[in-house]
């Protein structure tokens, strides 16, 4: 058997490839890869051993140093000649690297569920201590997103002891001379093989769930945007100062929080000590106003914020504005006054949903009735700009430092209506002007047809629906009672403790971060559709010739219409994908004003939400008919007949199963989550996804011609590339052959016909 010599650093088997050779380790090392850790394999060691009984291979393949490698032969062919019967030695040889494999393994599998465990434990213990801390200290309570989602781990991932007793014992007796006999005889290596893998994958699988859980939890104690439990113990520290007596543990707390986030390779090390330096700045920078306070001039040295004196009296213009009565204005202070005083604004108690219930119908109202006031004001005041676009109503609910902020920015934010990109009060504007129809509401019903269901129960007469369906105020009405208040609680991501007005217990981040501009939207747009080039676009019947009756289905892309509304969210909503009966009208989305999570993630899943159920307006009744393949029928097809895919590994069907259980079986919910991965990682080749979704992904949402580019490298991607290179040619061909049709016509080839091409290419 030829050897051959591998270069430290390089590649040797990706992921996915097919098994049809193993490969012996006669000197150096080999790093095997897998989501959630690597093994490293030295000499002696069988390269592709854990997947004996697999067609391809599970796991990625580095050369760690210079290593020489020897073919082994494929597993088939050792099964089919007296491989096993003939060659002892070659069967022990085999036997002795899979249980290497499987002891390290399960070492580092036993290493990572006591790190997760600890992990959890050290969050849950220091988020309970936070809370603690604010309300000794009567300090609004942020919370942090994602905690309430977390739980410990399910029993069933506890390493089980006698699994790695038995694993010791087998390899004691593999090396016990005397036994050899007994194996050899009994056929006993090829059962151990078959049954060893099984656990290896088995414990791979768990790894990359332990994985999952790990970076999960590291997210929650630091990362880049900052919603994290290092913050709101730093938050909480600047806030109190240095001299308060329960600043020390806090800082204690602040200490902690950094070494367990060292600790954790799924947060950089940049990232870690960037905080951190950030912090010990802004530390000195406490302690030099201390000492400037005892010099006597701590005047000079504290922030002025400088806010205006009408955010004092704020809810009261407000409510003057929007020209509420004395009753409504008394009984809208006094809940608010309640609302302020109770320190956990999140409480389920009942009080405390009572006032919020209470608090968001009045809300409704005002603005109801202070948006009808704005209808003839052309000089809105900055208070009340702040009331239409954020929310805001109280100074001191929701902190002076973010009152003042905004108040310097309210007379200058605005939306980007040229780019589909509105704030709420522009959006109800173009509803009253007659731009835009309403929106649908929750029962998927237009405002015409809602107009048509009161007429048809009697509640209005055949007049009284015609004078609704011309008046203007009413569709505005009908936006403000169904979109507006149903997207503001969803956009929040909190409908349980929902509440509309703007408080300083919603941010986790600084407001100057979480405040969206449309520029910011527009760039996220830009990026999804030059990975995604297609998904905006729709088919439109386009006339070519109408003397020689030529005609096709163009491409046409209808972007959406974004509307931002008046909350802290940390949610988007795909509210509709067309509007009336035309498949060539924008879509309607929402996005929340103050946005507490990764706008790209957010935009990524609102995005495919929309492809989605714009599959399924195009296919109509057979959205999940596979005879009439699209985005909702291949996925709808591969997840309810997974289990009886026999081109599916037993590993890839345990993958199915767990992310169906995470989805709640739901497989729209499936889909985003693949959609997800599909533009963050696959498309910049880094294979995440099973088989059969990516190929599913690559024929319905096919990559932009620069990510085709970058894919085309890596083998995986081969066959998909292929087949749509053969689609674009196949489409080509058709166009070419319109256009010499209508040449032969004696008619010119229109501009359209040339943009199309591009597009196909795009």
């Amino acid at each position: 058997m030829t050897s051959k010599t591998i270069k430290a650093g390089e590649t040797i088997i990706e992921k996915g490839q097919a098994l049809d050779c193993f490969w012996y380790i006669s000197g150096g090392s080999v790093s095997a890869q897998f989501s959630g850790g690597s093994i490293l394999l030295e000499k002696g060691d069988i390269i592709g051993i854990c997947d004996f009984n697999k067609d391809s291979h599970f796991l990625s393949y580095q050369a760690a140093t210079d290593c020489s490698l020897v073919p082994y032969g494929s597993p088939a062919v050792l099964l089919r000649t007296k491989f096993f019967g003939d060659h002892p030695d070659n069967r022990v040889r085999l036997a002795l690297s899979m249980n290497r494999f499987v002891r390290k393994l399960l070492a580092g599998y036993t290493a990572a569920y006591r790190s997760c465990k600890e992990l959890y434990d050290f969050l849950l213990s220091s988020h309970t201590s936070y809370r603690t801390f604010c309300e000794e200290l009567h300090v609004v309570i942020k919370e942090l997103p994602g905690f309430e989602a977390l739980e410990p781990l399910e029993e069933s991932y506890v390493p089980n002891p006698w699994i790695t007793a038995h694993y010791t014992g087998i390899h004691n007796i593999m090396l016990n001379k005397a036994v050899a006999p007994i194996l050899h005889e009994n056929q006993f290596i090829p059962g151990y093989l078959y049954r060893a893998s099984d656990d290896i994958h088995t414990l791979l699988e768990r790894s990359w769930v332990l994985n999952d859980y790990v970076e999960n939890i590291s997210n929650l104690l630091l990362n880049e945007s900052r919603l994290d439990l290092f913050d709101l113990y730093t938050s909480l520290y600047y806030r109190i100062g240095m001299q308060n007596p329960n600043s020390p543990a806090i800082a204690e707390a602040i200490e902690n929080t950094c070494n367990h986030a060292k600790n954790q390779s799924c947060i950089s090390e940049e990232l870690v000590e960037s905080r951190i330096k950030e912090y010990n700045t802004q530390i000195e920078n406490m302690k030099r106003l201390m000492e400037s306070s005892s010099d006597g001039n701590a005047a000079d040295s504290a922030m002025d914020f400088d806010a205006p004196s009408k955010l004092m009296n704020a809810t009261d213009i407000i409510l003057e504005y929007a020209n509420c009565s004395a009753e409504v204005a008394t009984d809208f202070k006094n809940t608010l006054s309640e609302y302020k005083k109770i320190s956990d604004k999140n409480s389920t108690s009942q009080e405390a949903m009572r006032l919020r219930r209470s608090l968001t119908d009045s809300f409704y109202k005002v603005y109801t009735a202070a948006f009808l006031a704005s209808l003839t004001d052309n000089n809105i005041p900055p208070v009340m700009r702040m009331f239409f676009n954020f929310g805001f109503v109280d100074a001191d609910l929701c902190g002076m430092d973010c009152a003042a902020y905004l108040y310097q920015n309210a007379g200058h934010y605005a939306g980007s209506p040229e780019h589909g990109i509105y704030t709420v009060h522009e959006w109800l504007k173009t509803v009253y002007n007659g731009e835009n129809e309403p929106s649908i509401n929750e029962l998927d019903m237009d405002f015409e047809k809602y107009v048509h269901s009161l007429k048809s129960e009697g509640s209005v007469t055949a007049e009284a629906a015609a004078e609704m369906l011309n008046d203007n105020m009413q569709k505005v009405n009908f936006e403000l009672e169904n979109m507006f208040q149903r997207g503001c609680k969803i956009t929040s991501g909190r409908p349980s403790v929902f509440c509309p007005l703007l408080s300083e217990h919603q941010f986790i981040r600084d407001p100057k971060d979480a405040l969206l501009y449309p520029d910011q939207i527009i760039k996220q747009l830009d990026d999804i559709r030059s990975t995604d080039y297609t998904v905006f676009a729709r088919k439109s019947l386009t006339v070519l010739s109408e003397k020689e009756n030529i005609h096709d289905f163009f491409e046409v892309e209808v972007m959406p219409n974004i509307i931002l509304m008046p909350v802290v969210g940390m949610r988007g909503a795909m509210w509709q994908e067309i509007v009336g009966r035309s498949r060539l009208t924008p879509a309607r989305m929402m996005l929340p004003v103050f946005q507490l999570e990764d706008l790209e993630k957010i935009m990524i899943r609102m995005i495919g939400e929309y492809r989605w159920e714009m599959c399924k307006r195009v296919q109509g009744a057979r959205w999940n008919d596979v005879t009439e393949p699209s985005l909702t029928s291949l996925y709808y097809d591969f997840l309810q007949f997974y289990r009886k895919n026999p081109e599916l590994s037993t590993d890839t069907k345990e993958k199915i199963k767990t992310g169906l259980q995470k989805c709640k079986q739901n497989f729209k919910e499936y889909f985003l989550t693949d959609y997800m991965t599909y533009l963050l990682f696959e498309c910049k080749g880094s294979p995440h996804l099973v088989k059969n979704a990516r190929s599913i992904l690559f024929s319905q949402c096919p990559p932009a011609a620069p990510v085709r580019q970058r894919l085309s490298t890596n083998p995986i991607y081969q066959d998909l590339l292929e087949a749509h290179g053969r689609s674009v040619a196949e489409r080509c061909r058709k166009l070419d052959n319109l256009g010499k049709k209508l040449l032969s016509k004696g008619e010119p080839i229109p501009e359209v016909m040339q943009q199309e091409v591009a597009f196909v290419k795009r």
